[in-house]
């Protein structure tokens, strides 16, 4: 019997959540000529091209399940033939809860899910090539007209760890809204310039839990002014909460870069020595929790 904390559900007001797939990554279904997790896409698609690159993601057992039958092997791969030269490096291995579809081409990300959680919980065991780090991210979203909001978004990442051994990723909540769906990914490598060959990383048993009900701390977008946005040299920040007391920018890694203190809800922030990018800025309180986080684009 697999071994595995399932995800918690939750009751807030009519809605329900629904739990993650394959949690324990059990069921498998070939694809492409290789099995594939079911409700997980791994980036095996990637062989089907010409020239074909190289597997990234395994089904494993034995000593290499945590418990249970099986569990996700995934590793960094040079790859051959880059289809998007701006968004895929070099190397490069990961999976992330969704599928590709052929018929018509198309990648549906997430699952269906409308809770608010307070953690992602998982085992993994991580043998990075030199100082290779790995990734474990979430994201809670709602659908809009133009794509989605950010409801909750948490990231991580894992030095080496050569046995099992237990995360957990805090969620940071951008709003009070429900999210519609969730995203749960994970990456042998951090990015696209760190990134070795061979960077290993075997994943099993992965769950939410807690539970985060709708807090009056929590800012709203509307009461957060950032302008300009893109900005060239400074930006202004206002907020129109009592519990803001800071400005943290960080880059896309989650590498913090800067924090601020709001004086009279305000502060001006100089993101001129900054390179042309985007970054994420955080509204947080005294104690240093997160109340609100959007991007910033910087450019020339």
């Amino acid at each position: 019997m697999k071994k595995v904390s399932l995800v918690i559900i939750v009751f807030l007001t009519s809605f329900l959540s629904r739990a993650q797939p394959n949690p324990g990554f059990e069921d498998w279904t070939n694809q492409f000529g290789l099995l594939e997790p079911d409700g997980w896409q791994t980036l095996n698609f990637l062989t089907m091209l010409t020239p074909p690159n190289p597997a990234s993601a395994f089904r494993v057992g034995g000593i290499d399940a945590h418990s249970g039958n099986y569990a996700l092997k995934l590793k960094t791969v040079y790859l051959n033939n880059k289809p998007d030269v701006v968004d895929l490096g070099d190397t490069t291995g990961g999976c992330y809860t969704g599928q590709i579809i052929l018929t018509p081409v198309s990648s549906a990300v997430g699952f269906p899910y409308t809770g608010r959680p307070e953690k992602l919980k998982f085992w993994a065991r991580y043998i990075p090539v030199g100082a290779d780090e790995g990734r474990a991210g979430v994201l809670l979203k709602k659908t809009n007209g133009n794509g989605f909001d950010t409801v909750g978004f948490g990231i991580m990442y894992l030095t080496e760890t050569p046995v099992y051994s237990f995360f957990e990723v805090d969620i940071d909540y951008k709003s009070n809204a429900l999210p519609d769906s969730a995203v749960i990914a994970f990456a042998t490598s951090k990015n696209s310039l760190s990134a070795r060959v061979n960077s290993t990383m075997f994943v099993d048993d992965v769950s939410f839990s807690g539970y985060v009900g709708i807090s009056e701390s929590v800012i709203t977008s509307d009461k957060v002014k950032l302008f300009p946005n893109p900005a060239q040299s400074r930006v202004e920040v206002t907020v129109e909460s009592e519990n803001a007391e800071i400005v943290v920018l960080s880059d896309m890694s989650g590498k913090e870069l800067l924090r601020q203190p709001l004086i009279n809800k305000y502060v001006l922030i100089d993101v001129g020595p900054l390179p042309v990018g985007m970054y994420m800025y955080d509204i947080r309180d005294n104690k240093n929790k997160v109340l609100f986080r959007d991007k910033l684009n910087v450019l020339r």
